[in-house]
């Protein structure tokens, strides 16, 4: 074998080492500057399971809710009623589909289920505050009943009594934006009084079923900090 066909090992091993740096160096480039479409397709594909994941879990709670009628952890709030002792029942839970992409993806997830205070919840109320609460009680398809102790020169109510059996609509819109990549959070008598809206990046939007269900059964308030 001539002289010029010998391998070098001192020789060979540099350029060895030489090549893998440069190829670490070139896979570490192409990373930082990946398709942006690539990675836009992977964040809809995953905003898209957790939606699903969601609503799927939350079917299975919304089944043993209307099962079970639990009573919730911790209380919830009606205004004038202040925080009250409640029950849960008749849960129903549907989602609907958007083609994103050409991909079927989980759009919108809606559930509804009904509130009942135990035992029923009772105010005595004065003034306008009469009419805002038999309004807010109405708006829910609450079945209470109210009693006009008091009236002024005018025949409207000055004093009336209610008594709230149950019936109070609660309400959850989860709206998935796969455009800007960030989810809607819209609760009404959810624990809380009134309507409240959130918006939470998709990133962020995370095993949330689980956390959402303990929330909704007044176990703790661990998903507010997806609303902060």
């Amino acid at each position: 074998m001539s002289q010029d066909n010998k391998f070098d090992a001192t020789s060979s091993g540099v350029r060895r080492v030489s090549a893998l740096e440069a190829l670490r160096k070139q896979a570490e480039g192409k990373a930082k500057q990946e398709d942006p479409a690539v990675v836009r397709s992977r964040a809809i594909e995953a905003l898209n399971q957790e939606m699903r994941a969601v609503s799927a879990y939350m079917a299975q709670v919304g089944g043993e809710i209307s099962t079970v009628k639990p009573q919730t952890g911790l209380p919830y709030e009606v205004l004038f009623l202040g925080k009250i002792p409640v029950a849960l029942a008749n849960a129903w839970v549907d989602s609907r589909p958007r083609k994103v992409d050409g991909y079927d993806c989980c759009e919108r997830i809606n559930i509804r289920y009904q509130v009942n205070p135990e035992p029923p919840a009772r105010a005595t109320l004065l003034g306008d505050d009469i009419g805002r609460l038999d309004q807010i009680l109405k708006s829910l398809g609450a079945d209470y009943k109210m009693n006009v102790e008091q009236k002024n020169d005018f025949g409207q109510p000055r004093r009336a009594s209610f008594v709230v059996n149950g019936k109070l609509l609660a309400e959850i819109e989860i709206l998935a934006d796969y455009t800007a990549l960030a989810v809607n959070v819209e609760l009404t008598t959810v624990r809380r009084h009134g309507k409240r809206r959130h918006r939470i990046p998709a990133d962020k939007f995370k095993d949330v079923g689980d956390d959402l269900a303990r929330y909704v059964l007044g176990v703790d308030d661990d998903f507010e900090r997806f609303l902060t």
